[in-house]
């Protein structure tokens, strides 16, 4: 078996654009003995061989359907060998003949050639940015139709929108940039051969743009999983009443101590009494007491829930909060939009909708009153206090307002 030839590879030392540079490049390494085979838009492969000082070659833009094949034998008749093609980009032609007529003569003619390739590029970026709207659909139609929740994943998961912001702006840098730059170049080149000026070996580069784009994307690749790693490692699950250091009330507390209560333990819950953290809010608690409870002035299932966070700035706990209170105003609407799709749908009822309230020693206070099908009463309270912010759930307890005041007495002042 005949053994396949190994090619060497080079990483193009000019930008891609640069016609005349790109073109002396590869002359140079004819006369250094290595004879084009392949050529990308970042890498060039060669063929070793004896050393051929005096070869050119010449770049024709590459057409839209294809080579031409009379243009491309009235070429070989003037001495220029078709080697490869850079797709959607270059032919390249390469010749050993002194006597060999340049492939463009006429820069006005050759300007004219730019332009498809112009409008190629042009419709490819286009087609990027309608690709990036595709795949962030999902995201851009929930900010879209509740644009609310930015304020809650802004300051609850600051790593992870940190990371998408970042990844967004890379891809942006490494596919947009490069060829919004590309499209400018090739437009100052056209005016360029427009003007009757032939093409000039432009700068060479320090640092190819293909090894920093590739230091740029293995950055970009390793963030989303350093910031998976330290996300799953910021959700801790509370062990028990030890661990219960946020503001809370319990059932018993709720019920003076002086009720039969058989607490439920969900497991389905996945953020069942948990402590999360993020940059922006470093506590965060989810916390969730329930059961059933036989008393003198009740028996029933009752719950107690506590959302709280305490986040690094004031500013942070206003614009949390201020998520939390539009997104607990669309709650009804949402719910009934969910419940369209049952056959038997749970029906909510609101019996007051949320509205301030004034309450010394608080910045802010909302209250809402909600019920599902014929299950007690939900008194849900969402407040803030400086850089803490809260969600009280109160059914089946006694009296709300008394847990409200128990829990109020665990702030920090």
């Amino acid at each position: 078996m005949k053994q396949r030839e190994k090619l060497v590879r080079k990483i193009i030392p000019v930008e891609i654009y640069d016609m005349a540079g790109l073109e002396r490049w590869l002359a140079d390494m004819a006369a250094r003995g290595l004879h084009l085979v392949k050529l990308s838009s970042e890498t060039a492969r060669f063929r070793r061989g004896e050393p051929t000082p005096g070869v050119r070659f010449g770049l024709e833009i590459a057409g839209f359907y294809g080579i031409d094949p009379e243009r491309n034998a009235a070429y070989g008749e003037a001495g220029w060998t078709y080697v490869t093609t850079l797709s959607n980009l270059y032919y390249v032609y390469r010749t050993e003949r002194a006597d060999a007529p340049p492939l463009h003569t006429d820069p006005v003619t050759q300007s004219e050639t730019l332009t498809p390739l112009i409008r190629r590029i042009r419709r490819r970026r286009f087609l990027l940015v309608l690709w990036l709207l595709f795949c962030f659909r999902k995201t851009l139609v929930k900010i879209a139709t509740q644009p609310w929740m930015l304020g809650q994943y802004v300051v609850l998961e600051t790593e992870i929108f940190l990371t998408l912001m970042i990844l967004l702006a890379g891809w942006a840098i490494l596919s947009l940039l490069p060829q919004t730059n590309m499209m400018k170049r090739w437009k100052r080149m056209r005016r360029q051969l427009a003007d009757g000026v032939p093409l000039k070996e432009g700068r060479r580069n320090r640092v190819p743009w293909v090894v920093t784009s590739w230091c740029a994307a293995a950055l970009l690749l390793a963030l989303p999983i350093l910031v998976g790693v330290v996300s799953a490692q910021s959700v801790h699950k509370l062990s028990g009443p030890e661990e219960w250091t946020f503001p809370h009330v319990t059932l018993e507390q709720a019920f003076h101590g002086e009720a039969d209560i058989t607490l439920d333990t969900p497991q389905m819950m996945t953020r069942y009494n948990t402590r999360t953290a993020s940059l922006l809010c470093p506590e965060q608690y989810d916390w969730w007491s329930s059961g059933e409870v036989r008393s003198d002035g009740y028996s029933g299932n009752a719950i107690v829930a506590v959302d709280f966070y305490r986040t690094r700035t004031d500013w942070a706990a206003e614009w949390l909060f201020s998520s939390l209170r539009t997104e607990e105003a669309h709650e009804p609407e949402q719910f009934r939009k969910n419940q369209e799709q049952f056959i038997h749908p749970t029906v909510l009822t609101v019996h007051q909708p949320l509205q301030a309230v004034a309450l010394p020693g608080l910045d802010s206070l909302e209250y809402t009153i909600l019920q599902y099908d014929d299950d007690p009463l939900n008194h849900i309270y969402l407040g803030r206090r400086g850089n803490q912010v809260f969600r009280l759930l109160c059914r089946g307890v006694p009296d709300q307002a008394e847990c409200l005041e128990l829990f109020l007495a665990q702030l920090d002042p």
